[in-house]
């Protein structure tokens, strides 16, 4: 600091002689005299010293400069080498994989860690080789993503800039979670379908026996996961277990179903199983609405099935392996009847609505629910989009517009529609449950009360309605309508259906049944029969559904294409684009004429971004349950989807897929899994698929071939492993040896009224038994016969396996 300050005074001594040189230097500018000499040389000296005193300041600074900077090269240097250990401890030591690519995403560098994630040499060789997950995340711009390499997980970041992956293993954090998610509960409701009417026709000893048949047989399948049962009405049950019983309750495929209707038919009665499960991370009183929701599902649906709703899965569906069985009764339409009549009553207007490209059933349903409204004196519209009528209805709505003007009068359009209906109207929704797939689905979300009435199964795409009537075993929705009808008294109203109004219905029956070969039960002739009664003409109907000349030889040119599977599955798959969905229904149903054949597939493009599938089939085969794989629905026999942004291969191939997984068939073939495959087995099982299957299994790396080397390895190992579980049981006998008999002491404080304070833990006994035995217990695995609530002697019980248990006396005394 001294030197610092000394500098600076030189240099303001050398200014200010400096200013005084050239202050007496001015006046005396030439040098003729001594005296302009001797100023000239004192200016001379002056500015030497100025010159001095800026060399010495600045020469002082640079070198301070320069010794900071050696001081941080020093530290630098001496840091640079700790970092460089830090950095090779990183790149070689620590569990951390790093793998180092080139632009064209080989390996050119991996630290010893990832080479030990990939159990082999990588340098070299392709991403894409040794791990298509890695590359497949390239390619979609991951730069943050975890990827499961042989039995563990990893949390990889990329960074693309660098073309570098570090992988962190997090095998521990997945196994916790998964853990965590295998224990969320799971809560099903079970209904026994038709008990009640079914008992109602047998004597008081058979109703017993049989009763207690069906309870006995879902007590023992609740037992075998585990599961808690306890039923709230005769024909009601509820039952709780967890998510990892209820993926194997999927696996199994609910084989409750199997035996429930097994029962059925040895009793020669028409009692079925419905069930729904909800598993979500919620509450329980949100877990039991959903539960709730979704047996109403299987309720709606038909029956005979299980709904499961898995948090953040798509709620799937199981059994319905039978077609729906007549679950009505003359009470029950005519309860619905009278409810629709009395919302009916209460609305000011009434609209009434099908669904898009609306079929005979359809348009003939509008008809038939139009004249109930009018029975009651409302003023009631018909909405009509006539580019929405299929073909058929299309050409049948020219005749109405010709034959039928009160009809017409009371029709309207959509847009018409919207600026009338208001929230003291009704909207009345026919053959469709699924707002998207209405004549107008924007109707659909207003806050008008509406009404569904369906004979298809129920999906996930419903919406809330006031009141719905959904009986998949209904051959079609004029069927529900007809039989409603009768509950009404028309004659009084002065209402008469008139003859072309009764053959459009009679169309829908015909269309909807086949000509009477689906769904038809004896109530499907009666509502024929009634039809008929009203002037119904078949001979016209006929007329209607015939094909022309060009329509007959397209189908048949379409049949030419068709493909057949496992000698039962055929498949139509054409490039080519058709509007008409009915065209591709009808080649569906020709192809099923083919003897041998029990489903037909007809796959085509709608336009550029949709793909039409009509499917139909014969009894064996359920192509709803297929067609909802792929996003669509429908009947047990008669089903479609519409995929869009796919490709026609795509969802053919998919379509195979499915047929294989649910039908199986052809030649068999023995594969081994090598993981869990829903539905299938589990891991190392051995299992015999269809040829086809088994080959998607191997494609998928999800299998292995059967072959005697592999099956000898897997005994290997399966033996080596009952090796290891006898190890595990003798060391558990051996610690069970070592815990029974022994005691501890715990002591506690009580209160003046005896009452204790606090409460004794697992942690506190299983430490208690630790220090005075110097034997570990797991306190998860400790169970204790009752509370700990005063002194006494307890008894503790230690689940050493699932058939081992071992017992110590805990002996509780006052502090």
């Amino acid at each position: 600091m001294g030197e610092t300050v000394k500098r600076w005074i030189i240099l303001a001594i050398a200014i200010v002689v400096f200013i005084i040189s050239v202050v007496v230097y001015l006046p005396y500018l030439n040098l003729a005299t001594g005296a302009s000499i001797a100023a000239f040389a004192f200016f001379i000296v002056g500015a030497g010293m100025l010159f001095f005193a800026i060399s010495i300041v600045t020469s002082e600074q640079t070198r301070h400069k320069i010794a900071t900077l050696q001081n941080r090269l020093s530290m630098w240097t001496k840091l640079s080498y700790h970092v460089s250990q830090v950095g090779d401890e990183i790149f070689n030591e620590l569990p951390i994989g790093i793998v180092a690519c080139d632009e064209d995403f080989e390996i050119k560098w991996a630290n010893p860690h990832a080479q030990t994630i990939f159990s082999n040499r990588v340098t070299g060789r392709r991403l894409q080789d040794v791990s298509e997950k890695l590359f497949e995340a390239t390619k979609n711009s991951n730069t943050a993503f975890m990827v499961q390499i042989e039995q563990k997980y990893y949390d990889v970041t990329y960074r693309p800039d660098l073309k570098f992956f570090y992988l962190f293993d997090v095998t521990s954090r997945e196994q916790v979670s998964h853990r965590y998610h295998q224990q969320i509960p799971a809560l099903g409701i079970i209904y026994l379908d038709n008990l009640e009417e079914s008992l109602s026709l047998l004597d008081v000893s058979e109703q017993s026996s049989l009763q207690g048949a069906y309870l006995a047989a879902i007590n023992d399948w609740a037992h075998q996961y585990d599961g808690y049962l306890k039923p709230y009405d005769d024909d009601k049950l509820v039952f709780i277990s967890n998510r990892l019983n209820l993926e194997l309750m999927i696996e199994h495929k609910f084989d409750l179903l199997d035996k429930i209707r097994q029962i059925s038919n040895d009793h020669k009665v028409r009692i079925s199983v419905s069930m729904g499960i909800a598993s979500w991370d919620i509450n329980y009183e949100e877990l039991g609405s959903y539960a709730q929701n979704a047996v109403e599902l299987a309720e709606k649906r038909g029956g005979d099935q299980v709904v499961v709703n898995i948090q953040d899965q798509k709620i799937a569906y199981f059994g319905a392996k039978s077609d729906t069985a007549i679950r009505s009764s003359r009470v029950g339409v005519r309860i619905n009847a009278l409810t629709v009549k009395d919302m009916i009553e209460k609305a000011n207007n009434v609209f009434i609505m099908a669904h898009d490209e609306a079929d005979l059933d359809a348009y003939g349903s509008m008809l038939a629910m139009y004249y109930m409204a009018k029975a009651t004196h409302k003023n009631v519209k018909l909405i009509v989009n006539e580019i929405q009528l299929d073909r058929t209805t299309t050409m049948v709505y020219q005749r109405v517009k010709e034959s039928l003007p009160n009809i017409i009068e009371d029709t309207m359009t959509s847009d018409e529609a919207k600026a009338h209906i208001d929230d003291k109207s009704l909207l009345i929704l026919l053959d469709t449950q699924a707002p998207n797939l209405a004549m107008a689905p924007e109707l659909c979300e207003t806050k008008t009360p509406k009404i569904v009435i369906d004979h298809h199964r129920a999906g996930d795409e419903g919406f809330h309605a006031s009141f719905a009537v959904i009986e998949p075993s209904a051959s079609s929705t004029i069927e529900l309508l007809i039989d409603m009808m009768s509950f009404y008294n028309m004659a009084e109203s002065n209402i008469r259906i008139k003859e072309l109004e009764a053959s459009i219905m009679y169309g829908g029956l015909v269309i909807d049944t086949n000509d009477f070969v689906y769904r038809t039960t004896s109530r499907t002739f009666e509502i024929a029969s009634k039809l008929k009664e009203l002037g119904a003409d078949p001979a016209e109907v006929k007329t209607w559904l015939r094909k022309d000349y060009v329509r007959t030889m397209e189908i048949n040119r379409l049949l030419d294409q068709m493909e057949i599977i496992d000698g039962r599955f055929a498949f139509i798959v054409t490039t080519d684009i058709y509007e008409d969905r009915a065209l591709l229904a009808q080649v569906s149903e020709a192809a099923l004429q083919v003897n041998g054949i029990d489903a037909a597939f007809t796959i085509a493009r709608m336009d550029e971004s949709m793909v039409a599938v009509s499917a139909r089939s014969w009894k064996k085969v359920n192509v709803q349950v297929l067609m909802e794989m792929i996003g669509g629905g429908g009947h047990f026999s008669s089903a479609a989807a519409q995929v869009k942004e796919t490709s026609i291969i795509d969802v053919y191939e998919k379509l195979k897929e499915y047929v294989a997984l649910e039908y199986g068939g052809g030649e068999q073939m023995k594969i081994i899994l090598i993981e869990d495959v829903k539905g299938k087995g589990k891991k190392d099982e051995i299992i015999e698929v269809a040829n086809g299957y088994g080959q998607f299994l191997l494609n998928q790396k999800k299998a292995i071939l059967a072959s005697d080397e592999n099956v000898e390895k897997l005994n290997k190992e399966k033996n080596e492993a009952i090796a290891e579980q006898k190890r595990h049981i003798e060391l558990m006998k051996k610690l069970k040896s070592e815990i029974d008999g022994k005691s501890i002491t715990i002591g506690i404080q009580l209160g003046k009224d005896g009452k204790q304070f606090g409460s004794i833990t697992t942690k506190q006994i299983v430490e208690a038994f630790q220090e005075a035995h110097d034997i570990v217990i797991d306190r998860k695995k400790l169970e204790l016969q009752s509370e700990i609530n005063s002194v006494g002697i307890y008894t503790a019980f230690v689940t050493l396996h699932k058939d081992i248990k071992a017992s110590f006396e805990i002996n509780v005394v006052e502090k």
